[in-house]
């Protein structure tokens, strides 16, 4: 689980783009009621008009703006030339909504997104020829990859031998690998994060 954990956390790290060029088959909406989100990094939305076959990217509102985009009474309501998306989370499970609501007769919405690695998922052996088949990263990420995981096994490393008093002398010695190890990714991280240096968001 610490490998998958660096994973994900690289995953967050990279440019929205980069993913979106390397992401899976988007995943359809053809109903009102949206479709789970669960375990998936949301990249863009988009919802098809029918009349005119344009494909158009969806807005994300928080709840209460999205109710009133809703409101046919309001001059913010959302049409079909500027559609809209929410994070609907009642429950335990968040599922992703569309207005206008979609349909399968053309109306349809369609999520792009990253799936996160989850806990258990057997990713030990991973190489850079599979890196963008089955993980859908550029096959150049591996060297990230490889750095975080070493980072978040020595961090697990260091952790343990603080609790069981260990050697410090050995702790000294890690740590430093640590650093060093930290530093490296940093800077191979860079590679794959936006102009301005800042990580992808949601």
């Amino acid at each position: 689980d610490l490998i998958n954990a660096a994973f994900n956390e690289v995953v967050d790290m990279i440019d929205e783009d980069v993913l979106l060029k390397y992401s899976s088959a988007p995943t359809p909406v053809t109903s009102a009621s949206g479709v789970s989100i669960e375990d998936k990094k949301i990249l863009k939305v988009t919802r098809i008009d029918a009349n005119a076959g344009i494909e158009r990217e969806c807005l994300p509102l928080e709840r209460t703006a999205f109710s009133v985009a809703t409101d046919s009474n309001s001059i913010y309501k959302a049409t079909v030339h500027s559609p809209v998306y929410k994070i609907h989370s009642d429950n335990a499970a968040s599922t992703l909504v569309i207005y206008p609501d979609c349909d399968g007769s053309g109306q349809e919405g369609k999520i792009f997104y990253y799936p996160y690695v989850t806990n258990g998922t057997d990713t030990t052996g991973l190489t850079q020829a599979t890196l963008n088949t089955g993980y859908y990263l550029p096959n150049e990420a591996i060297h990230a990859l490889a750095l975080k995981a070493s980072a978040n096994i020595l961090q697990a490393y260091i952790s343990n031998q603080i609790q069981d008093e260990e050697d410090s002398e050995m702790l000294g010695m890690v740590t430093q690998q640590l650093q060093g190890i930290e530093a490296s990714y940093q800077n191979e991280i860079k590679r794959f994060m936006d102009e301005s240096g800042r990580p992808g968001g949601e």
